[in-house]
């Protein structure tokens, strides 16, 4: 993300190894983004169910005037002959729908989405986001989709064959005529942040990482294996604002200065 649009972000979660959450808001309502990485189309039916019911679950929560966006590899063909669910797909899909696709479908049906890639027409060699090692077979299995009341704001949906992504799967970038709203900090919000003004001294800033050093080594000793990537990172955010109160405290009220 961009540093603007990260300073907007409400939440962040993690979901499973398959599934992003963030939320961010905008000028008139919120954008919940949730990014995914679906099963194969060769994967076991278990497997692809769990997936569906996680995404869905993260679905329900999301307040329905919010700006849905689920975006990501979802390894799953719609096709081109979208006469079967207009609700849903556009005249300007690609290929024959396989098996992830009727449940990507099914998906879009049931939470009222739009797939994005089907809306806007373009030549074959931009609708297409993967291609297999060999170079014979491509198909269009990353997706953008959008709530359906809010399907005017995408601009275009499209690959970019041009990227050096390091992947087998092009780069697909979702254009939207949207704008994000920076957060007003308040009052309350400005006492929590520490006076990073006074690393500004030597003598301060010494303190502050000899404390920092210190504090790591004795974690390093207690270290756990077992943690999850999430309790590292609560780990770590936690002992960089422990140490942080203790050594520079916390910023003074404007009126206060």
């Amino acid at each position: 993300m961009s540093p603007a649009a990260y300073h907007t972000m409400l939440k962040w979660t993690p979901i499973n190894e398959m599934i992003l959450f963030a939320r961010l808001p905008t000028t008139h309502t919120k954008l919940p983004v949730i990014v995914c990485y679906a099963p194969t189309n060769e994967a076991d039916d278990d497997v692809k169910n769990s997936f569906y019911e996680t995404l869905q679950a993260v679905t329900k929560d999301v307040p329905k005037h919010d700006v849905l966006c689920v975006s990501g590899d979802l390894n799953g063909k719609v096709g081109a002959d979208h006469k079967y669910c207009l609700e849903v797909l556009g005249p300007h899909g690609l290929g024959q729908i396989n098996e992830n696709g009727a449940l990507l479908v099914d998906f879009a049906l049931s939470n009222n989405l739009v797939v994005g890639g089907t809306l806007f027409e373009h030549k074959n060699e931009y609708k297409y986001t993967w291609t297999s090692p060999d170079g014979s077979t491509r198909n269009q299995i990353d997706h953008f989709l959008i709530a359906r009341r809010w399907r005017t704001i995408p601009l275009d949906v499209r690959g970019y064959r041009g990227a050096d992504a390091q992947s087998d799967h092009m780069l697909m970038i979702a254009h939207m005529q949207i704008k994000l709203r920076a957060q007003k900090k308040t009052q309350q919000d400005l006492k929590k942040l520490c006076d990073t003004d006074k690393l500004q001294d030597r003598k301060t800033r010494g303190d502050f990482c000899i404390s920092l050093w210190n504090k790591f080594d004795a974690l390093a000793i207690e270290a756990n294996d077992s943690e999850s990537v999430e309790e590292k990172w609560e780990t770590i955010k936690s002992t960089y604002m422990t140490i942080a109160e203790e050594n520079l405290g916390f910023r003074k009220k404007p009126k206060e200065r």
